[in-house]
């Protein structure tokens, strides 16, 4: 009975496997990052007991390893002591590279079908490891608490950019289903790094007073100094941005301003209007993009004046882009930083059956890929930040120069 229950297993994780590489690796990646995010947590939170029962050894970081559950390669580091008398007692032996069949099943039935927090303590608990209760419960409620401290740590005053947007998702509550939206803020530090500032939930639609509450916060941990502040036109949010950063300049996404079009003008007008808006942003100075913008709106203001009328009044904040080197203008005119914080809610939100099972399971679930992306992707500064830091940094600089 086990000899075929361990191979339909290995059929599962097969099938899995090759259905993630017909769809472009996209499930593949989500149940690596989400494996070695469960077996990083699992061994801190070892380590952690560890450190509690000896006294006089500290954590002294961590080190790189590769191991292999079923088929899949997952990354996960390993953490050491300073004494090195540490090593967690879930890590497969020194020269065994991979888990067995029973911790391979329930580590893959985790990663592809977790729902809850206690359904992740279930599992935890049911890879037979040596782990006390205690831990389990930390390792539940890791991500918890990871997200509620980036919502609450102090802030260096000082941002090359500050990126934020919205996603909307549901929640379960009891019998039905609540709309809830995430507000995320992504800063880009005088480093070239960026790093996930604020993840607020908030129940509801997507509002203003929400997005005033998360700001605000911003300026109560530290935030002082933004040279540009990028996010899309949610109506009032502009003002709100101005009055809060009155020295930073504005962009408003170029990419929700696109999709737009395409709902004000129709098809083929949308598709005339963004080929001409793909040869503005790629103008060599703002004086040029600016004439060509307005020559635009005049084509396609008999089309839908309301909408171009808006555009029109908003120009500058539609162009600030163009006063920032060549190399970081793609991504500073949308909010495409942000979108790949919400693309990850969405797969996770379609794996969960269309919903999330509680607001501690949307917790989770988000803490976990925040942390994995800033331990991941977002681990050193981009190519084209790196390229353009020193001329941002010459620009932050005679901008701030002289303010504390």
């Amino acid at each position: 009975m086990k000899n075929r229950r361990d191979k339909a297993i290995a059929d599962e994780i097969k099938y899995k496997i090759e259905q993630a590489q017909s769809a472009g690796g996209l499930q593949s990646l989500n149940t690596t990052q989400l494996l070695g995010l469960l077996l990083d947590s699992l061994f801190r939170a070892e380590r952690t007991a560890y450190l509690e029962r000896v006294e006089g050894d500290k954590g002294n970081g961590g080190y790189d390893r590769t191991v292999n559950v079923g088929s899949l390669p997952v990354d996960v580091e390993v953490p050491r002591t300073r004494e090195g008398d540490f090593r967690p007692s879930n890590l497969p032996a020194r020269y065994q590279r991979g888990y067995d069949d029973a911790a391979r099943d329930l580590l893959l039935r985790l990663a592809a079908s977790s729902r809850s927090i206690n359904t992740t303590k279930d599992a935890l608990r049911g890879l037979g490891l040596s782990v006390s209760e205690p831990q389990l419960e930390a390792v539940a409620k890791h991500f918890i608490t990871e997200l509620e401290l980036r919502n609450t740590r102090p802030l260096d005053p000082d941002l090359i950019a500050l990126f934020y947007d919205a996603k909307y998702v549901e929640v379960r509550e009891a019998d039905r289903l609540r709309p809830y939206n995430v507000y995320v803020a992504v800063g880009l530090g005088r480093d070239g790094k960026k790093r996930v500032l604020a993840a607020q939930i908030f129940a509801g639609r997507e509002s203003l007073e929400s997005w005033k509450a998360l700001l605000r916060s911003l300026l109560e941990r530290g935030l002082r100094n933004v040279l540009i502040a990028v996010h899309d036109d949610f109506s009032g949010l502009l003002n709100v941005t101005k009055g809060l950063f009155p020295t930073a300049d504005v962009q408003l996404c170029i990419v929700h301003m696109q999709r737009n079009a395409k709902t004000h003008l129709g098809k083929e007008q949308g598709v005339e209007f963004n080929s001409r808006m793909r040869t503005i942003k790629g103008a060599w100075n703002p004086e040029l993009a600016a004439a060509q913008f307005d020559d635009l709106c005049q084509q396609f203001a008999q089309h839908a004046p309301a909408f171009v009328a808006e555009l029109t009044k908003k120009r500058e904040h539609y162009l600030a882009f163009l006063r920032y080197p060549q190399e970081v203008r793609r991504s500073f005119s949308t909010t495409n930083v942000v979108e790949a914080i919400n693309g990850q809610l969405e797969i996770l939100r379609r794996n969960n059956g269309g919903y999330f099972h509680g607001e501690d399971n949307l917790k989770a679930k988000l803490g976990m890929n925040l942390e994995r992306l800033e331990n991941g992707r977002w681990r050193q500064p981009g190519v084209a930040a790196s390229a353009a830091l020193p001329q941002l940094n010459a620009i932050f600089r005679k901008r701030f120069e002289g303010q504390s």
